[in-house]
């Protein structure tokens, strides 16, 4: 499937590096490229781009879902804001997760997403 699909971003194996170096007892649940490319084309068939996603875990899912969003707000001529009073109809991400090590970690992957796309 990956030979149909579009590359991974590199962040993304940085993201499944850093799951196994701080959470090894649960780094078989990173997604995955196979898995992400699907989770980032789901994402952007969407019709406004709003996705619920249940279980962070450590953000590797999220950029993907943050990557479909983003191309629904392309196409819709808004963009992905990180505001939780966002109202406008765009595309967003509301994501959730227990697990406090894992969310640390997630936050710190979705900052570098955010500050060097």
């Amino acid at each position: 499937s990956m030979g149909h699909s579009s590359p991974v971003p590199s962040l993304y194996k940085e993201m499944e590096l850093n799951t196994k170096s701080y959470l090894a007892s649960g780094s078989h649940m990173v997604s995955g490229a196979g898995q992400g490319r699907l989770l980032t084309q789901l994402a952007s068939m969407t019709r406004n781009g709003r996705i619920l996603e249940l279980g962070t875990f450590t953000g590797y899912a999220t950029a993907c879902l943050l990557e479909g969003a983003r191309n629904v707000a392309q196409i819709l001529g808004t963009s992905v804001e990180a505001s939780a009073d966002r109202d406008d109809g765009g595309p967003y991400l509301l994501t959730m997760e227990r697990d406090s090590r894992a969310f640390n970690l997630a936050a710190a992957h979705l900052r570098v997403i955010a500050e060097h796309g």
